[in-house]
């Protein structure tokens, strides 16, 4: 039965790493993109052109930077927060829905036919890994704490979302919670490699673990569809200030 629980819920879990993962991996594009995203606008300065490289040594109260604070209101690539408040509600519940829908699937049907055979056992081994990236996306919430801060959807979002803490407050301890479950999954995995055996007291360590960290992940959902319905950027500093246009050949 502890075997059954374990799959399923790392089962899950393979369904819910997609977040972290994502957002590992949006942070090192936007990243690398931003000095050279066109979509900077500036209610005192001239509009850059698309192929100008942007630099912005100096903080100004005056520019608004799409996706980054008060740029997170201008409207979105998707163009979904200029529409009605209701209409991005029921959006973003469609999205949810469509995400439970898919996970349900995936971790029941899906699973329940593919457990046992060759490729799943082949993949045992890496099923550490996850406790891994949620253990580097926990630490990241401190090293990025302004990033993950600028993808957390302010209260009044979407017309429903709410939420009794403030954005930090809010990466603080998602950030403690992904580094406690990633821990906690690879001490479950890698204790019994080690020849190690856990007393029954602990229980099915992986299994727990794996569920802390998916229901982790459906709380933390809704900043990946704020990314998506309000183009919040995940930035490694903010750039404000006074624009220079530099061209690329220069």
């Amino acid at each position: 039965m502890a075997g059954s629980r374990s799959y399923l819920l790392v089962g899950l879990l393979v369904v819910a790493c997609v977040r972290p993962v994502r957002t590992l991996t949006s942070a090192a594009v936007r990243g690398m993109s931003l000095r050279h995203r066109p979509a900077v606008l500036s209610t005192g300065g001239a509009q850059v052109s698309s192929g100008a490289r942007l630099v912005a040594p100096q903080c100004s109260e005056k520019q608004i930077v799409r996706g980054v604070g008060a740029g997170r209101d201008l409207p979105a690539p998707s163009g979904i927060n200029a529409m009605p408040l209701g209409m991005q509600a029921a959006i973003v519940f469609g999205i949810i829905a469509a995400i439970g829908v898919g996970t349900a699937l995936i971790a029941g049907p899906t699973f329940d036919a593919v457990r046992g055979s060759f490729l799943w056992n082949l993949s045992r081994p890496s099923w550490p890994a996850l406790g891994l990236i949620y253990l580097a996306a926990g630490i990241a919430h401190f090293t990025e704490l302004e990033g993950f801060e600028n993808i957390t959807p302010p209260n009044g979002t979407w017309g429903w979302f709410y939420t009794p803490f403030s954005p930090k407050v809010n990466v603080i301890w998602t950030g403690v919670v992904e580094i406690f479950g990633g821990s906690w999954m690879l001490f479950g995995a890698l204790a019994p490699l080690a020849g190690f055996t856990l007393p029954a007291t602990l229980g099915p360590v992986v299994s727990d673990a794996a569920l802390t960290l998916f229901l982790l992940t459906v709380m933390v959902t809704p900043a990946n569809i704020y990314a998506l319905t309000h183009g919040s950027a995940f930035l490694h500093r903010t750039v404000c200030g006074p624009l220079e246009s530099v061209t690329a050949s220069s």
